[in-house]
């Protein structure tokens, strides 16, 4: 047992060797200070704070995190060094664009796995040998069985997205007028603990490791598995664009885990599930951007005003109003614009009564005393420019 806890040991120290560790650091950082940088140009002022692309993500990463580690390990997955710089190396290139789409398991994944199987047909010499043998050794199967419930954790987190936690947009449309959208994306950082050759646990089952590499020994390695998404919601709810993609994603995630687990009595179905990632993928997308070539649905209203968004922790996000209702009325007074919005406001400086019809057209009334110091304007954002702006103007 003592062996076991030295490896862990010696596993979180490589944790910290491993470039993906940092990179993840340095790309939501950059992602967080783009987009604040485009609230201030869009509402004149920062809506999430920084870091928001990854938050809230922490429960599922540290379950799914361990489903992966309990499957590396009891099932003796052996992750090796030149795995892991081409796993790190796709990665870093992918998230390049900043664009969180290509994150997704089933192109980061299954491009390694890809280059994997082009290994053997790399002239001998240009790769160093070392690097050749920890490549052609690694697993496919268990690279393709990895990649499934990565997909998986992703199709959870997606279907569960709050429409009050996605990010909203003032764009162009393509008549030259203004329109809301929400971009839907997250950056997950999964751990996953696996194996790695010559260390000092001896196979303690004539099974283990499954995929055994012919090392005599192995060691723990925790590995830093980057995990994005990102849609963008112009014709639909945020929450509806995030629920729809995170079901489908679960049926490609598990009809590619079903392939890789069968990869176990038949190799080739590895390759199969890596196919059906990747075009179920763009099968998705593609699907996608048909339903978005529809009617904006954050645009200006003659029933009433629509929301864009809410600022977080503000009086609107307190009052439970969410992106995509319609207010009709606000204390008691029928609104159409954004103007009537907030001169009806300012008729009760005290209580602020407000008549929404959501999703399912029924109307429903929220109200909330308001208080010295509390945002002004509620935390309410509009496809239209404010009013104060408006009148600076």
């Amino acid at each position: 047992m003592d062996v076991w806890w030295s490896e862990i040991g010696d596993g979180l120290a490589r944790l910290f060797v491993q470039p993906l560790f940092y990179w993840s650091v340095i790309l939501l950082f950059m992602l967080s200070i783009r987009r604040i940088r485009q609230e201030r140009r869009s509402f004149g002022t920062r809506v999430y704070d920084i870091f928001a692309e990854g938050r809230s993500t922490w429960r599922v990463s540290l379950v799914g995190g361990s489903i992966l580690s309990v499957l590396a390990i009891g099932g003796g997955i052996v992750i090796t060094y030149p795995f892991l710089l081409v796993l790190s190396l796709v990665t870093i290139l992918l998230s390049l664009t900043l664009k969180l789409r290509w994150l997704s398991a089933a192109y980061t994944f299954g491009i390694t796995y890809l280059l994997l199987m082009s290994v053997p047909y790399i002239p001998t010499g240009f790769l160093p040998e070392g690097w050749r043998a920890g490549l052609e050794s690694t697993s496919l199967e268990g690279v393709a069985l990895i990649m499934s419930v990565l997909l998986l954790i992703e199709g959870v987190i997606l279907a569960k997205t709050s429409s009050r936690r996605t990010f909203p947009e003032r764009v162009k449309g393509n008549r030259g007028k203004m329109v809301g959208q929400h971009r839907v994306k997250k950056l997950v950082l999964i751990p996953m603990v696996g194996l790695l050759p010559a260390g000092a646990i001896e196979p303690f089952a004539p099974w283990w490791p499954l995929f055994s590499i012919g090392a005599n020994s192995y060691g723990f390695i925790f590995v830093p598995l980057l995990l994005g998404w990102e849609w963008v919601a112009r014709a639909q709810t945020p929450k509806l664009v995030a629920m729809k993609t995170g079901r489908q994603t679960l049926v490609i995630a598990i009809a590619a885990l079903l392939l890789s687990a069968a990869s176990l009595y038949l190799s080739l179905l590895s390759l199969a599930a890596v196919v059906v990632c990747l075009l179920g993928r763009e099968m998705i997308y593609g699907y996608h951007r048909i339903r978005e070539k529809r009617q904006p649905f954050f645009t200006a209203d003659h029933r009433g005003v629509r929301i864009l968004g809410t600022i977080p922790d503000s009086p609107a996000d307190k009052m439970d109003l969410l992106p995509g209702e319609l207010i009709v009325r606000v204390n008691s007074i029928p609104v159409a614009s954004v103007e009537e919005f907030y001169e009806a406001l300012q008729t009760n400086r005290a209580l602020s009564k407000i008549e929404v019809r959501d999703f399912r057209g029924e109307n429903r009334f929220t109200q909330r005393a308001t208080y010295e110091g509390e945002h002004h304007e509620l935390g309410i954002l509009f496809v239209q420019e404010s009013f104060r702006k408006q009148l600076a103007e």
